[in-house]
């Protein structure tokens, strides 16, 4: 009987003492990243006493991957959201804005056509127009910057995503090796893989499956691409993109030496995510628009300038400057393909005394595809073919085509306005240069109004007037920041309560765990107390004599 009671007591005595790890290890860990709260599973023993039948961790797999995936959309959205809000501070900044730079600008030649033989009132359009200029240049400045900025950071994010997946593929290993070697789980491995997972998805959305077999993970993108496979994972990369040299895209390895750009719908969530649709949705639109908004204002003045007269009797030359537009050949061109595009001039449309453009502010791309030359619009996908005039060249949206050179397949990218608002400037030097009259008469003001008139004008097409244009912009990135908002707005709430659900069930609560080690001193102590007893009886045993 003693000898019985000895070996319970020491049975429950092991019993209590792993209880009490396994709950100190659970307040110890209750502030790191990715622990689950462990618990002990007791089971009575045939011969009597207790044994350890097992340690588990507490989780709900389901419910983890929601919650992660739920937190990658916030990632996105928060990172777009802290991207955008920046562009909409710029451009509705009251005294900042090119809103009250315009409304001076076209004050200033109001100023000219009241007194047009006022030397006074020539220099200061002179100077508006260049405040005008300077600002629209800052803009451009800045939002190339930012292009600049998300290029740099997207080399940095794949190079994270490159971390947590070689030490998701590593903890793959170390978790199959454990369980064959000592048929028991490798808890703690099984927490750092599982915070692996949720730092990748705060990456980049991915989709998670554990293999039945050996359960080791493998993590794929939206199309499919592995990320990793058991043991072995499958980097990422950041390239030029083939088709715009100057734009960085996120490829992956096809074959020894061979890669391939990954489609950006296919890479959402994440920081990843947040960066492109960023980039995608909102910066190149706003930076086509302003270009757009430049050219326009640049071509129909210049047009209308060169009506004029100056005040020395010469004929008007053009007031801003203006580049060409972007072209950007394919990494796999012909050697001698060649393309030039030049903006076709501002023209007066039948019925209309005023000059105007016809671009939209789109990129596209021109190929040569069975000896015809295609050309498509990138933001509507519409395919036009193009025939060459007489002298080769080729005509559409307000583009001047002219390609020599070309092959079956060869391409390039146009990017009429994307970065045109940095060649925005003025020409003129003197405010005698400025062609206000239709003829030499010193108050002959008659082209300074036509030029004014430009202000109210659809001198955009269909994009409108100057003003209508950029309070356009303004609206749509207003609104699109706000969409952006209301969307994390929400997702932070569903985050928020998937993560109360989680941390339910597998977050450490220190009142509990309190209690519970309460519970197992008091386990342990009377499992020691039967040892004793134990103890005393064997004692009286053996001193009958």
């Amino acid at each position: 009987m003693a000898s019985s009671m000895l070996s319970i007591g020491v049975s429950g005595l092991q019993a209590a003492q792993t209880a009490l790890a396994t709950n100190s290890n659970n307040i110890a860990n209750v502030y790191t990243p990715g622990y689950s709260r462990e618990t002990v599973e007791l089971s009575g023993s045939s011969g009597g006493g207790v044994s350890v039948a097992s340690i588990s961790r507490q989780t709900d797999s389901y419910l983890s991957a929601q919650l992660d995936s739920a937190m990658s959309a916030s990632t996105a959205l928060e990172t777009h959201e802290a991207n955008i809000s920046q562009i909409d501070n710029l451009l509705a900044d009251d005294e900042a804005g090119l809103a009250p730079l315009m409304q001076e600008f076209f004050g200033a030649i109001e100023g000219v056509a009241s007194q047009p033989s006022d030397p006074a009132a020539r220099e200061s359009l002179l100077g508006s127009a260049e405040s005008l200029a300077g600002q629209v240049n800052a803009f451009s400045a800045y939002l190339d910057d930012m292009d600049s900025a998300v290029n740099s950071q997207l080399g940095d994010v794949v190079g994270d995503i490159n971390t947590a997946t070689s030490q998701i593929a590593s903890l793959n290993e170390q978790i199959s090796l454990t369980r064959a070697r000592t048929g028991e789980e490798p808890l703690g491995l099984l927490d750092q893989r599982d915070q692996a997972v949720t730092d990748l998805q705060s990456l980049v959305g991915v989709e998670v499956q554990e293999q039945e077999q050996d359960g080791r993970l493998s993590v794929s993108l939206g199309n499919g691409q592995l990320l990793v496979n058991g043991s072995s994972n499958y980097e990422l990369a950041v390239e030029p993109d083939p088709q715009d040299m100057s734009r960085s895209v996120v490829t992956y390895s096809v074959a020894p030496g061979v890669t391939s750009a990954i489609d950006e719908g296919q890479l959402e969530g994440g920081t990843l995510g947040g960066l492109l649709s960023f980039r995608a949705d909102s910066l190149e639109p706003t930076q086509n628009q302003l270009g757009q908004l430049a050219a326009g204002l640049a071509l129909t003045f210049n047009a209308q300038h060169a009506d004029g007269v100056d005040a020395n009797g010469n004929t008007g030359g053009d007031f801003f400057t203006l580049g060409d537009p972007e072209v950007l050949p394919a990494s796999g061109n012909a050697a001698g393909a060649d393309l030039e595009v030049t903006f076709a001039p501002a023209t007066q449309q039948e019925g209309d005394d005023f000059y105007s453009v016809a671009l939209t502010g789109d990129d596209y791309r021109l190929s040569l595809e069975g000896g015809t030359y295609q050309l498509e619009n990138l933001s509507s996908g519409a395919v036009q073919t193009l025939t060459p005039d007489s002298e080769g060249v080729m005509r559409q949206d307000g583009l001047v085509f002219t390609a020599t050179g070309m092959a079956d397949g060869d391409s390039f990218t146009i990017q009429p306005t994307r970065n045109i608002a940095d060649t925005f400037g003025v020409a003129i030097d003197e405010g005698a240069e400025i062609a206000a009259g239709s003829s030499d008469a010193s108050l002959d003001n008659r082209n300074i109004l036509a030029l004014q008139s430009l202000q109210s004008s659809d001198a955009l097409g269909s994009a409108g007037s100057f003003n209508d244009h950029y309070a356009s912009l303004v609206s749509q990135v207003g609104n699109q920041t706000r969409q952006v908002q209301v969307n994390l707005e929400a997702q932070q709430g569903l985050t928020e309560q998937l993560s109360a659900a989680d941390q339910s069930i597998s977050g450490v609560n220190l009142d509990e765990e309190a209690a519970d080690l309460i519970r197992y001193q008091q386990y342990y102590q009377a499992n020691a107390q039967v040892i004793q007893t134990a103890s005393t009886v064997l004692d009286t045993i053996l001193n009958i004599r």
